[in-house]
């Protein structure tokens, strides 16, 4: 078993609630006669039937231990799987388990090609394939945890790839590491952390609703895609993107994501309505790796909202198009080249920046823009643009310079 993996189940398994036979009346594996005896020696099987798939139906898996066996071709139907450590197998391959029900601890093993469909895992529980697996489906399963101390959530997924497709879940953690997929799940405060054992994940989230608090920290991600999902809170504090951070026709609140790396941030077609947040910024997207950040036709708007978007001094473009802010913040912005285009927000911090060409094209600003101590190397506005006229416009310290 993987060490990590132990560490962690160990720790929750005082919290679970396992369900007994007499519960559901189901007839014990035990008692299923040749099938227990093939689940037990793959090799007995193999040389009795060949490869002939074994389907195992209405089972109750307690009290008969399963330890380091290879499972191959197996289908699991309405089965009850009870206990903490009893079901451990080495392996499981090319495997469907269809209807069934999970309560307690089950490290299943390295999983290939297998399919986990409408199977309900009970609260605390966990549910994972180790290290390597592969092509790991949750197809339309359930996990609803009540505990809101993390701490005591359960989990379901596997430590490699793995995909969650209609898939409800409340305060559990999603596990996962070198790739993910979601898509039609309904989360609610969600956990998805992912080390960097694997190389850092692919990560798909698609048509989901996103309920509460999703945090995918700390995790190291190869490229992080968001799009057609509703979210409430998204949290990537600390967490490390190589290559992308994309979000595209997203609704929703809050977004916390001052990430390590993301060569390359962009928000499309979204809008955000987050919460005020007591003085802090209620949505940040930031990098100081970023080379290129691209802003366009979106809203992010609310009463005493403060947006923090930007790179660091590597960026090559810092891009906001066809997009609209209450207050935008992008002081001690580094860029070659900021555009500001049909652009509108109530006020914009844009001090101590250094910018080698700000362009500004049909930009409005209806309360304040403060360019205090920003240098520019060429400065354009177009598009009827008219600065002079702003009350609250801050030149002091800057080299911008307007015509009277």
């Amino acid at each position: 078993m993987n060490r990590r993996l132990l560490v962690k189940l160990l720790g929750s398994a005082a919290g679970i609630s396992l369900l007994g036979c007499e519960m559901n009346g189901k007839k014990n594996i035990r008692g299923f006669g040749k099938t227990f005896a093939y689940l037990n020696d793959p090799v007995l099987r193999k040389s009795e039937s060949g490869n002939v798939p074994l389907v195992v139906e209405g089972a109750e898996f307690s009290g008969a231990r399963f330890d380091g066996v290879d499972w191959k071709k197996i289908t699991f139907r309405n089965c009850d799987f009870v206990g903490a450590y009893d079901i451990k197998p080495a392996s499981i391959e090319d495997a469907v388990f269809e209807g069934c029900r999970f309560s307690g601890i089950f490290n299943l093993g390295t999983l290939k090609n297998v399919r986990f469909i409408r199977c309900l895992i009970a609260d605390g529980s966990h549910v994972v394939g180790d290290v390597g697996s592969t092509n790991v489906v949750f197809d339309s399963c359930e996990m609803m945890g009540s505990d809101r101390e993390p701490n005591h959530w359960g989990s379901f997924g596997a430590y490699g790839d793995v995909s969650f497709i209609r898939c409800k879940a409340r305060r559990t953690n999603l596990s996962g590491e070198t790739k993910h997929l979601m898509r039609e799940c309904e989360f609610e405060d969600i956990h998805c952390g992912i080390s960097k054992d694997g190389g850092g994940s692919l990560v798909l989230i698609e048509n989901c609703k996103l309920r509460g608090r999703f945090r995918l920290a700390p995790a190291l991600i190869q490229s992080l895609t968001i799009r057609d999902t509703v979210i409430d809170t998204l949290d990537l504090t600390g967490t490390t993107i190589k290559e992308e951070l994309l979000m595209e026709r997203v609704r929703g609140g809050s977004v916390e994501a001052v990430v390590k790396g993301a060569k390359r941030l962009a928000v499309r077609d979204s809008q955000f309505t987050p919460s005020a947040s007591g003085g802090k910024f209620a949505f940040s997207l930031a990098s100081n790796d970023a080379q290129e950040v691209l802003i366009e036709n979106t809203s992010i708007l609310g009463d005493n909202i403060l947006v923090d978007i930007g790179g660091g001094p590597h960026t090559e473009s810092l891009v906001f198009r066809k997009s609209k802010f209450s207050r935008l913040d992008l002081q001690y912005a580094h860029a070659k080249h900021l555009l500001l285009q049909d652009f509108e927000a109530n006020s914009v911090r844009l001090n101590d920046a250094r910018i080698g060409k700000l362009e500004m094209n049909s930009a409005v600003f209806a309360l304040t823009l403060d360019l205090s101590n920003t240098q520019v190397h060429e400065f354009k506005k177009t598009g009827g643009t008219n600065l002079t006229k702003l009350g609250g416009l801050k030149l002091d310290g800057s080299n911008i310079h307007l015509p009277q």
